[in-house]
């Protein structure tokens, strides 16, 4: 392991121990301000690894670090023995409410003062730009184009990527109601947009990934194609040549990589030159298993945009299903086909397809439209989807399907003399027959001139590696920093309630079902994502010790027995009631908080493997 990262998980370490340590210091200076003997201060629980005892308490350091404890004399129930001036059982319900509530205080007071230190340091964040819309999404069904800024989401302004997430995951599931600024515009403008539920992450989303950097600034992989091309890393990008129109930087890539083709590429230098740089891909090198090298054709319409050419052509309704199959004689079988036809096709060119429900185990029942126009028909207006229930499919330059003779639009029937159909789908089939590496017969339809043939073809699958040019844009990110103290002080205020209430909507969406548990993050997720700011900068690392201060200040004041909100719900009890709980029933409670927290630890730590290792 490198030394800089031997670091940053020692940070990681100390920065959660931090977190920690102020929670129980909470306890501790509480208790000692109202004269409670503590025994001891521990880190952690379990074996200890440290210990020093100073006066009457013994500080250490034990081997499981996922939380500690303050021990303070007769805080245990059913204590035998007189009840001395210093042990906690003497002191007033106000006392002992002040000390079990004192982590809460100091998780607070932490966020309440470093919160501001960071807003006026400066804190790296992405800015709240929309980037490349989902196809078929919200954003996207909206029209609004990549570069549009997000001012306010439901009335509360937003000046980050992140803020736009938690605000939509966390608001309204029915409407979001927008402030945006389109690119080169300077009047905001009112939106509403209905979120969709993401089918990976099971929250509300908007449907879109964060912007490029709107300069063209690139990050250049040391090493890689672009760096041996001579492209700097302070380069902006102007244009690439080969790209399709209305096509995205990432597609172009990822359209020419494949084949491993070159592309000539424009660039503004630091000196505002302009030049212009041939970069040729080259192999990524990693272990790759072994592929057949095709996949399913993307030519299934999964959303039209309204607004758009494509909702009326000649009096032909598109359907979402519909196979998109040729516009004249230029086959369609992905959305960079479409873009390739619609630039190159004549006018009054045909359109065919096949329409929703037509898979290619029925009748081939074919509609055909006439393209008055089709230069004018924007393929951006127009979301295409992989066709899995089909059996066509779109060969990958450089495999072993391309120099065994597949070609693009074959139609698989059989796998090793397995018939693909609804019963056996054809990537469940090929992933079946090719890990192995071994060869494999593979029985195909094409269509010729001549009409459909079989061909009964052997091929071997191989390691495909990936082609990189070493460049790519950078995100939109930016500094976010507040210049007067006074007003990092009000925002750094603001910050700790807005986590302590986003605390609340989450656990809230967890019961309601609206948030699925399979979001929550136990210890192995706060790791990683602490592991993953400290990699960024120190001033992102504490803001997010912060967020987690904040985190467990509301945890723990959750009314569950052997939380310090349990400890807290019991004093209201006694309070209200004029004598404390029986020694009975707060030990039943507390075992029951104990069966009810371990549940919930085995649950979270149980999401938090799947999630990073399966």
């Amino acid at each position: 392991m490198e030394l800089i990262e031997i670091w940053r998980v020692l940070q990681v370490i100390l920065g959660i121990g931090l977190v920690i340590f102020v929670h129980e210091s909470g306890h501790f200076l509480a208790a000692r301000w109202c004269k409670v003997r503590v025994d001891v201060f521990s880190l952690g629980f379990g074996p200890k690894l440290w210990s020093t005892t100073r006066g009457d308490t013994t500080y250490q350091v034990a081997l499981v670090p996922l939380g500690g404890y303050v021990k303070m004399a007769g805080e245990e129930p059913g204590e035998d023995g007189e009840q001395s001036p210093d042990d906690l059982r003497s002191k007033t319900v106000g006392q002992r409410f002040l000390i079990f509530s004192g982590g809460v205080i100091m998780n607070v007071v932490f966020g309440l003062v470093i919160f501001p230190i960071l807003y006026w340091v400066g804190i790296p964040f992405i800015q709240p730009l929309i980037g490349s819309p989902t196809p078929g999404g919200p954003v996207w069904n909206a029209g609004l184009e990549e570069g549009t800024r997000v001012l306010e989401i439901n009335g509360q302004s937003v000046a980050t990527f992140s803020e736009i997430l938690n605000e939509v995951a966390l608001g309204n599931p029915n409407q979001c109601d927008l402030l945006i600024q389109r690119p080169g515009q300077e009047q905001a403008e009112e939106i509403s947009i209905a979120p969709t539920r993401s089918v990976e992450r099971g929250l509300f989303e908007l449907g879109f990934s964060p912007s490029v950097d709107p300069t063209g600034a690139v990050r250049v992989t040391p090493g890689g194609a672009a760096e041996l091309a001579g492209v700097g890393s302070d380069y902006r990008l102007i244009s690439i040549e080969e790209a399709l129109p209305g096509e995205s930087f990432s597609r172009t890539l990822a359209r020419l990589s494949a084949p491993g083709l070159p592309i000539t590429a424009d660039f503004l230098t630091s000196d505002d030159l302009e030049v212009t740089t041939s970069i040729t891909p080259t192999p990524v090198e990693q272990e790759m298993p072994p592929v057949l090298g095709v996949s399913p054709v993307a030519n299934l319409v999964t959303g039209v945009r309204p607004g758009g050419g494509w909702e009326q052509l000649g009096g032909t309704r598109l359907q979402l299903g519909d196979r998109l199959l040729a516009i004249g004689d230029f086959p369609i079988y992905s959305s960079e086909d479409l873009r390739e036809a619609l630039a190159v096709a004549p006018p009054q060119s045909e359109l065919l397809l096949r329409r929703t429900g037509q898979s290619d185990y029925a009748a081939k029942d074919l509609i055909t439209v006439t393209l008055l126009s089709p230069s004018t028909l924007n393929p951006n207006d127009l979301a295409l989807g992989a066709d899995l229930d089909g059996r066509s499919v779109n060969v990958f330059p450089r495999s072993a399907a391309e120099t065994a003779g597949l070609r693009d639009g074959d139609e698989i029937l059989q796998v090793n003399g397995v018939t693909v159909g609804p019963e056996a789908p054809l990537l469940t089939t090929l992933r079946a027959n090719t890990s192995a590496g071994e060869a494999i017969s593979v029985l195909i339809r094409r269509e010729t001139s001549a009409g459909a043939e079989e061909l009964e073809l052997t091929v071997t699958p191989t390691a495909l590696a990936p082609m990189s040019y070493g460049l790519n844009l950078k995100r939109a990110d930016f500094i976010y920093r507040v210049s007067n103290p006074l007003e990092a002080l009000a925002l750094g205020t603001t910050s700790c309630f807005k986590f302590l209430k986003d605390s609340w909507l989450t656990l809230q969406g967890i019961v309601t079902k609206r948030v699925p548990g399979k979001n929550v993050g136990g210890p192995i997720a706060i790791g990683v994502i602490a592991h993953s700011f400290a990699s960024v900068a120190w001033t992102k690392f504490f803001f997010f010790l912060c967020v987690l201060s904040m985190n467990l200040a509301f945890l723990n004041v959750l009314p569950i027995p052997l939380l310090d909100g349990g400890h807290l719900f019991f004093l209201l009890i006694e309070k209200l009631k004029g004598s404390p709980v029986s020694d009975r029933i707060m030990g039943y409670s507390q075992l029951s908080g104990l069966v009810l927290i371990g549940f919930i630890f085995i649950y979270i730590l149980y999401q938090d493997l799947e999630r990073t290792f399966f």
